[in-house]
C-alpha cells in the first residue's frame, strides 16, 4: 500500500525556534500507510512514495527537502521547493540480523525510519531495557534531523549523535536508494538491504560524509544504532567559585584541583558548566553526572513537570524564561536563575528521564562554537572580556564531546572537543556579542568550529578554513559520488549549503 501523502496548503513555514521563516513551493505531510505496526512492506512503499516526491521535484524544477523537528536554528532544512515532512515516519525494527563480521550484539542494534523523535527513541528504548550512548539536552528532533546537523551531548565517554550510527538507508533518486555502511565495519547481514530492494554500498568516506549530511546527500529514510544497555545517571548541579582548579577542570578535565559535586573518587560521565558572565562573583553552576548501572540507593528520582530539568543546557534554560518575560534584561536573567535554576544532589533517572526537552521554544538565540581541549580557559576568557565590554542577557556554557569521524562533523578537535554555547535572548545585542565573541576567537588563533545547527555566519572560504580543505573535498566528492547527476545535486541543494559553497 502506498504511504499517505498529504499535500499542506500552506506557503510559508517557520522552523521551532522561530529564528526564520521559508517560503516554499510545497509542503507535504508523509504517513506510512499502516502508521500503527512496524513492517518491511509498509517501510518498502513509503521509500516508494519518498521516489516519486523526488520525481516531482525533478521534474518541477525544484529543490527537495527531507524535514525532521525543525530544531535547528539554521536554515539547514529549509527549501525553496519542496518540503518533506516526515515526523509520522516512526517505524522501529530492534535486533535485525547481522553481518557474520560484526563483532557486537544483535540485541544491541536499532533500526529506526527517519522521523522517530529521540523523545519516543528513549521511550522505546526503556521498554526494552536500553539505553541511546548519548543525545542532545532536548529531545524534539527525529533522529535523521539530530545527526544531520551533528547534535552532541556532554559524554566525557562517547561522541555526537552521529557517532552511534553504524547504518543510512538514504533515498538518492526515483529510480535508486542505498544502504550505507562503512567497509571496515560491516554491520548489517546483506539480505537486509536486499529485502529492502537498496543498493548495498560499504565504504568508509562515503559514509563518513553522509553521516553529517545537512539533508545534502537525499533523504535519510532509516538510521541503525549500536545501543547500550539500560544505565542510570547519578546527577548533581552545585555553584561553584571559578578558582584555578575549577579553570583547570574546565581546561583539562583534569579534576585533581577541585572537589566534584557527588560521590568521591568516581570519574564523571556527564561534566557541563553553565556561566552567567554578568554575575561571576557568586560563581558557576557546575553540572556532573555519574553512570551506573542502578540508581544508587537512596538517590532520588527527577521531579516531572518543573519549568527547567537536571538535564537542561543553557539553551534550554534561557528558552523557558525568556517565556516567562515580555524582554529579558541582565538583572531579570540573574534573578530567574535564582528561583528556577538552583542546586540539586543526588538525582537519578535513565538518560532519557534527565534529558526530557521537546518544548524549549522562546524567544532564545544559540550559537556553539567547538575549541580543542587545551584552548578552553583561553577562549572563556575572550568571551569574558568581549562582554565587560558589550554585555548580554544570556548564559555561557561548556560541554565536552569526543572526536567523531564523521566528515564535517563539528566535534572534531583532539583529543576532545569542548564546546562553548552562546545562549542568549533573541536580540541585537546577542548576536553583536556573538559575532565580537567568533572575531576575537579567530584574531587569537584559537582552532574552532560551528555547529551546524545553532546561529553560524559561515561562507565557502571560512568553511574550508576552519575545517579543512581535505574535508571539504572528501565530503563534496561523496555527495557527487551519491548523487550522481547534476539535476540531482541540484534537487538536494538549498540557500545554505550554496552560502557554504557545499552545494
Amino acid at each position: 500500500m502506498p504511504p499517505v501523502i498529504h499535500e499542506n496548503s500552506q506557503k510559508r513555514w517557520q522552523n521551532w525556534h522561530q529564528s526564520y521563516t521559508q517560503k516554499l513551493e510545497l509542503l507535504v505531510d508523509v504517513w506510512n500507510a499502516n502508521a500503527s505496526q512496524s513492517t518491511v512492506p509498509g517501510y518498502i512503499d513509503t521509500t516508494q512514495g519518498l521516489q516519486g516526491l523526488i520525481q516531482r521535484a525533478l521534474t518541477e524544477r525544484l529543490e527537495i527537502r527531507g524535514l525532521g523537528g525543525g530544531w535547528s536554528f539554521t536554515k539547514a532544512p529549509a527549501t525553496s521547493g519542496i518540503l518533506v515532512n516526515t515526523q509520522p515516519l516512526n517505524y522501529l525494527f530492534p535486533a535485525p540480523r547481522t553481518h557474520p563480521a560484526y563483532p557486537g550484539r544483535r540485541e544491541d542494534l536499532l533500526f529506526a525510519q527517519c522521523g522517530v523523535s529521540v523523545a519516543e527513541l528513549n521511550h522505546f528504548l526503556k521498554s526494552i531495557g536500553k539505553s541511546l550512548p548519548t543525545s542532545g539536552a532536548s529531545n524534539g528532533q527525529t533522529i535523521a534531523g539530530a545527526i544531520g546537523t551533528g547534535t552532541h551531548g556532554s559524554s566525557l565517554e562517547f561522541g555526537a549523535m552521529q557517532d552511534f550510527v553504524v547504518g543510512l538507508h538514504l533515498v538518492v533518486s526515483p529510480d535508486r536508494h542505498v544502504w550505507l555502511e562503512r567497509a571496515s565495519a560491516p554491520v548489517i547481514h546483506d539480505e537486509i538491504p536486499q529485502n529492502l530492494g537498496a543498493e548495498l554500498v560499504r565504504d568508509d568516506a562515503l559514509f563518513n560524509a553522509a553521516l553529517v549530511g545537512m539533508g545534502g546527500f537525499g533523504i535519510v529514510h532509516g538510521v541503525l544504532m549500536e545501543v547500550e544497555d539500560l544505565y542510570y545517571l547519578q546527577a548533581y548541579r552545585q555553584r561553584l567559585p571559578l578558582t584555578e582548579g575549577l579553570w583547570q577542570a574546565c581546561d583539562q578535565l583534569d579534576f585533581s584541583g577541585i572537589t566534584l559535586p557527588g560521590p568521591p573518587g568516581l570519574k564523571p560521565y556527564h561534566f557541563q558548566v553553565v556561566i552567567n558572565p554578568n554575575d561571576l562573583d557568586r560563581g558557576v553552576y557546575v553540572t556532573v553526572m555519574y553512570k551506573h548501572a542502578r540508581c544508587p540507593a537512596g538517590s532520588k528520582p527527577p521531579s516531572p513537570g518543573s519549568k527547567l530539568t537536571q538535564g537542561d543546557s543553557a539553551l534550554e534554560i534561557v528558552g523557558v524564561l525568556t517565556d516567562m518575560v515580555s524582554e529579558l534584561t541582565i538583572p531579570v536573567l540573574s534573578r530567574l536563575m535564582d528561583r528556577f535554576y538552583g542546586e540539586y544532589a543526588d538525582i537519578c533517572g535513565t538518560h532519557g528521564e534527565l534529558f526530557t526537552d521537546t518544548t524549549t521554544r522562546g524567544k532564545a538565540w544559540g550559537s556553539a562554537v567547538g575549541v580543542p581541549l587545551g584552548r578552553v580557559r583561553e577562549t572563556v576568557e575572550l568571551a569574558l572580556a568581549v562582554n565587560r565590554i558589550h554585555p548580554f542577557p544570556g548564559l555561557l556554557a561548556l560541554r565536552y564531546v569526543q572526536p567523531s569521524r564523521a566528515t564535517l562533523a563539528f566535534t572534531q578537535h583532539a583529543p576532545m572537543t569542548c564546546v562553548l554555547d552562546i545562549d542568549g535572548a533573541a536580540s541585537t545585542r546577542t548576536k553583536s556579542y556573538s559575532r565580537r565573541v567568533w572575531q576575537q576567537i579567530a584574531e587569537a588563533s584559537i582552532p574552532h568550529t560551528f555547529h551546524w545547527g545553532k546561529v553560524h555566519e559561515l561562507d565557502g572560504p571560512a568553511v574550508r578554513g576552519l575545517y579543512g580543505t581535505a574535508r571539504v573535498d572528501a565530503w563534496l566528492g561523496a555527495r557527487t559520488a551519491l548523487l550522481t547527476t547534476p539535476e540531482l545535486r541540484a534537487a538536494f541543494s538549498n540557500d545554505y549549503l550554496r552560502t557554504m559553497d557545499l552545494a
